[in-house]
């Protein structure tokens, strides 16, 4: 086959595509990843056929002016707890946001235009694409191509895009807005084609999550071990030695910088932790490095380790609750302390405590005491450890990238026909 995987240019909502295309490369197909210019050296590093189409946008510097808007639906996300979540006016007014402040953005007509001109040109058999990357359906729409979501992480799109749907359902004929099927239906309509939900959902879905953590969408779901790809990696000789007492990672991703919660300082964070048996690996850049000061003796200040390469050394990890981070750890048996909120950050921090394998602490919540003291528990707590790995179980459990391959196979030669509501094509 030929498989054309299409992502917007960032980084990390491209790593986890990134094993899949080894997949299908080491299963003989032809693979090419498609993007703005931006994120090309990026692929070709993966060791990936980069085609660069569209052009570059100011994307990050457009979240910056505007951020103050989408943080109502950016953040927050606490399903079953905030009942306001289901209500037609958050949902309405979260599409409403979405829908021009970031879907189109990453998702503009010079990406779309390239995507199907390429398309076009190259005739793949199958679209595999980032589910931020709707663009990827509207090319396979418009040229008649199988196509599938690949997710990082959990599938608030679709399960939003559902309560939504039945919401509009319930009210009057003259206030039915929905700014996504304007928005997709007129891209649509300009490439020559129609809109209906396979636009949202793809034909199916191809999900890395533990199956008990998935949100229930009723789409047709192609289930894939986690496999982490943190970019171009080089494990330290530190790594390599057998840790001497036991070793707690602590990342905060790009989004924390000095302080957590109500102005805790990453200073008086490492302090509480230097207080802790164990040695404290923190990942933090240049910047950070910079106004620490002194560090306290267990504390290893890095500014990049493959988590990868690090987290089989790791008895423990506390973090910010990005998709891949926490993948990483749990595919590798690792309790973590989640302090996350943005996006399904928050959902995983839940799901994460719910099963026993770790800790949510919010972020407005964060004290340096009461994070010594969670890790403390974490150490300690053999019932922590035993559920963590039970996740780790689960995840293990699910089809190789190289065993979903051949379901791809099967799949784009039916051209994307043998789909049904919530069923496991795998």
């Amino acid at each position: 086959m030929r498989v054309l995987l299409t992502c917007f240019a960032n980084d990390t909502h491209f790593h986890g595509l990134v094993p899949l295309a080894w997949a299908l490369r080491a299963a003989g197909h032809e693979v090419r990843v498609a993007s703005q210019p931006a994120l090309s050296d990026t692929i070709t590093q993966a060791g990936l056929t980069a085609v660069p189409v569209g052009r570059d946008t100011a994307f990050l510097e457009l979240m910056g002016e505007i951020g103050a808007d989408v943080q109502k639906y950016s953040t927050g996300i606490d399903l079953g707890v905030r009942a306001e979540l289901t209500s037609w006016e958050y949902l309405l007014g979260m599409h409403t946001t979405l829908v021009p402040t970031f879907y189109s953005l990453v998702n503009d007509e010079p990406f779309v235009d390239g995507l199907v001109a390429l398309t076009r040109a190259w005739r793949p058999d199958l679209i595999l694409w980032e589910h931020f990357s709707f663009a990827g359906a509207l090319a396979a729409r418009a040229t008649g191509t199988p196509h599938a979501r690949v997710l990082w992480g959990s599938d608030l799109i679709v399960r939003f895009r559902r309560d939504f749907l039945a919401e509009r359902a319930n009210r009057p004929a003259e206030h039915r807005e929905d700014p996504m099927a304007e928005w997709l239906g007129w891209a649509a309509e300009r490439l020559g084609s129609t809109f209906d939900e396979e636009l949202v959902t793809g034909q199916w879905t191809i999900d890395p999550l533990p199956r008990s953590m998935r949100l229930p969408t009723g789409t047709t779901t192609v289930p894939m071990r986690y496999v982490p790809y943190n970019g171009r990696a080089v494990v330290p000789a530190w790594v390599r030695q057998r840790a001497r007492r036991p070793r707690i990672c602590l990342t905060l991703g790009v989004s924390a910088r000095q302080t957590l919660g109500d102005g805790v300082s990453l200073a008086e964070v490492l302090a509480a932790l230097g207080d802790v048996d164990a040695e404290i690996v923190a990942t933090l850049d240049a910047s950070q490095r910079k106004l620490l000061g002194p560090v306290p003796d267990n504390v290893r200040l890095v500014d990049f380790v493959p988590l990868h390469a690090l987290m089989p050394t790791c008895s423990a990890i506390v973090h910010h609750g990005g998709a891949g981070t926490w993948l990483t750890a749990a595919v590798h048996g690792v309790p973590q302390i989640v302090l996350g909120d943005l996006w399904d950050n928050l959902l995983r921090a839940r799901q994460t405590q719910v099963a026993g394998a770790g800790l949510f602490i919010h972020p407005s919540e964060v004290t340096a005491a009461g994070l010594g003291e969670g890790v403390r528990r974490v150490l300690t707590d053999p019932s922590i450890r035993a559920a963590a790995q039970r996740v780790r179980d689960e995840m293990n459990a699910e089809p190789t990238p190289g065993e979903v391959v051949t379901v791809l196979e099967r799949l784009a030669a039916s051209g994307g026909r043998g789909r049904g509501g919530g069923n496991h094509a795998g």
